[in-house]
């Protein structure tokens, strides 16, 4: 488990010996913090929600959200048949997508989170600058380059951006699609003209699979067009906006209950959740409170 989720569950191991492990709660009626739920969440924030369950659950013996990681189009497809009713996203939903729900559920969204789109490029390139404009005009055609863009899955939320931001139905050109963040790194440390495009996500808080191998890489600067200006991906520049690719990490309910995905929901946007945000080095919606005692 990485650092920060056990620096966090160490403040809570009082409080989590209170509860009866043994309980079985697959007989226990779901509510707020009791009983089994699935949550799909989106490929590129997965680390941060798999550390704030964890802490969720020792606080919550009784509650057991299984997670299970897809990609956006799948995620979708899942909420709206009903073969799913609760998931993580890093994006907004439009009224128009809001719409498909009316007669069935009221969604719930709860915004814990904002992250940032990054270019990761090997350290012995000559690359240290983008534009992301330039991406767009090169997916379109409009430009040529020989640079080979690396996305996880066509159906990622990544791919789904750049393709309403492109209009285009797909991306063929200058592409490729790794099957998972792993063979991301593996593709861009071994082609100096390949940028990876990943959610910070996994860059701040990479897994024992990729720890050692994204040192050789490094996040490209962006150019922010409103401030003509290029600017670095960290947790200082999305809070501030002046980095221009920003998401924000939203859970959708559509429990129409009061479930477990509300348990989970209420406490990834309060302080203990907010905290565990803050350390992950993404940005929380709400930044927790800070109190300073001042000894004379």
């Amino acid at each position: 488990m990485k650092q920060i989720v056990w620096s966090v569950l160490g403040l809570v191991l009082l409080a989590s010996c209170k509860k009866n492990a043994d309980k079985d709660v697959s007989t226990t009626k779901e509510t707020y913090d009791k009983g089994t739920t699935e949550m799909y969440v989106e490929s590129s924030v997965y680390p941060i929600i798999e550390d704030i369950n964890e802490v969720f659950k020792s606080y919550y013996a009784d509650a057991d959200i299984q997670l299970k990681m897809l990609s956006q189009n799948e995620i979708l497809n899942a909420i709206h048949n009903d073969t799913n009713r609760l998931a993580v996203l890093p994006k907004d939903f439009s009224k128009e997508e809001l719409d498909v729900f009316k007669g069935r559920v009221v969604p719930k969204i709860t915004p814990i989170a904002k992250d940032a789109v990054l270019f990761i490029a090997d350290k012995s390139s000559n690359d240290t600058l983008v534009k992301y404009q330039e991406v767009i005009d090169i997916f379109k055609g409009i430009k040529t380059s020989d640079k080979i863009f690396v996305f996880h899955d066509p159906n990622s939320a990544l791919v789904a951006k750049v393709k309403a931001d492109a209009g285009l139905d797909k991306i063929s050109k200058n592409v490729y699609y790794a099957n998972t963040v792993a063979e991301i790194v593996d593709y861009v440390n071994k082609n100096k003209k390949a940028v990876g495009v990943v959610g910070i996500n996994w860059m701040v808080q990479p897994d024992n699979e990729i720890k050692e191998s994204i040192k050789g890489l490094r996040s490209l600067y962006v150019y922010n067009d409103s401030l003509k200006q290029y600017y670095k991906p960290s947790q200082s520049t999305i809070a501030d906006n002046t980095y221009p690719l920003v998401r924000t990490i939203n859970i959708i309910d559509v429990q129409g209950k009061t479930g477990l995905g509300t348990g989970f929901a209420s406490f990834a946007a309060s302080d203990k959740g907010q905290r565990i945000i803050l350390k992950s080095g993404l940005m929380p919606i709400t930044l927790p409170k800070r109190e300073i005692n001042i000894v004379e």
